[in-house]
């Protein structure tokens, strides 16, 4: 049996609806976290998809669910929290989630580098449309006018549009023999 390092996809949720069901799923959530021990044991503790699925009544061997839950908020009307999950979000998970709580629009923003996974489902929630990524350690979340700036800031140019930017960062990144050079500029897919 061969246990495979995945790559980790990081997500980012704005979830609405009826305010008693966000508030349902919210304290569920922190419940669930508070926990000494998990529901079911893991390598992820207490805030484990898994627990979350199980605490719905659910057997978490019918769900994928391998990755975690953090930082659960709820103000304005809107869930907030994060995952880290396997390769990409944990689409089950959230079916599950709509299942039990039918009011709840879920909206995310989820990113996997290794595959080259930018998604959003929401400009309202999720403005950031680019990433701009250095290799030396900064990272970006910027609409498209500000990754432009961004970039003639970096390269002294005033861009005509992202297109022209996006060249100038390939012949970059062609000609930087040093890694911590490189720069990452990728886009977030609008998907339903």
């Amino acid at each position: 049996n061969i246990n495979i390092m995945p790559n980790w996809c990081s997500t980012r949720y704005a979830c609405t609806g009826e305010e008693t069901q966000l508030q349902e799923l919210y304290e569920r959530m922190k419940r669930l976290q508070e926990m000494t021990e998990p529901l079911k044991p893991n390598g992820f503790g207490t805030t484990w998809l898994g627990n979350l699925v199980e605490d719905l009544g659910v057997d978490f061997n019918t769900v994928q669910c391998r990755g975690s839950w953090d930082d659960p908020t709820l103000e304005n009307s809107v869930l907030r929290f994060s995952t880290e999950t396997a390769w990409y979000r944990c689409t089950e998970v959230e079916d599950l989630i709509r299942e039990k709580y039918p009011s709840i629009e879920i909206f995310f923003l989820c990113e996997e580098p290794g595959m080259c996974i930018y998604e959003k489902n929401s400009d309202v929630y999720f403005d950031e449309e680019y990433i701009v990524d250095y290799s030396a350690g900064d990272r970006y979340y910027l609409s498209e006018a500000d990754a432009l700036n961004e970039l003639s800031e970096v390269f002294g140019i005033d861009f005509a549009d992202i297109d022209e930017a996006m060249i100038l960062v390939s012949e970059h990144n062609d000609k930087e023999d040093n890694d911590d050079d490189q720069i990452y500029v990728h886009k977030f897919e609008l998907v339903d």
